[in-house]
């Protein structure tokens, strides 16, 4: 009885070993910058909203440059992921970043509210999170290129 117990561990063990053994490696910072891409077509994206505006009708140049809604200015995407929960006016309460992005698509784009673990919130919170990075470095890289060598 016991050697049967002991060669059915050993066939599980190896079963599952050679289950892992098809897997790839999963490279952290290309998964990362998958979900920012699909992020930006999102936030250019009028399918969420039931009325033809996108993130992007409000968050100019996908939210690097300061935009409007009706009279109000919106500013620009600066250090967002850092400064997530805050009071956000719009709703008159301390929201989280996923909380925002829900209250943009539900109110101004009248669009159904992603669930908390729908990929596209995370696409979304990603580029979000991220443009501001992005731009900075970009900006960076531009006057390292601008500058005369010596």
């Amino acid at each position: 009885m016991k050697r049967g117990a002991v060669l059915i561990s050993i066939l599980l063990l190896v079963a599952v070993a050679l289950s892992f053994a098809g897997e790839k490696e999963t490279d952290p910072k290309q998964e990362m910058k998958q979900s920012f891409m699909r992020g930006k077509e999102l936030f250019m994206d009028t399918s969420l909203g039931t009325n033809g505006m996108s993130c992007n009708s409000c968050h100019a140049e996908g939210g690097t440059k300061a935009g409007k809604m009706g009279d109000m200015e919106i500013p620009p995407f600066e250090h967002v992921g850092k400064k997530y929960p805050m009071y956000f006016k719009m709703a008159g309460k301390v929201m989280t970043l996923d909380q925002v992005v829900n209250f943009c698509v539900t109110t101004p784009m009248e669009g159904k509210a992603l669930a908390w673990d729908d990929q596209r919130m995370a696409d979304l919170v990603a580029y979000i999170s991220w443009i501001d990075e992005v731009k900075i470095k970009k900006k960076e890289s531009m006057e390292k290129e601008e500058k005369p060598k010596k």
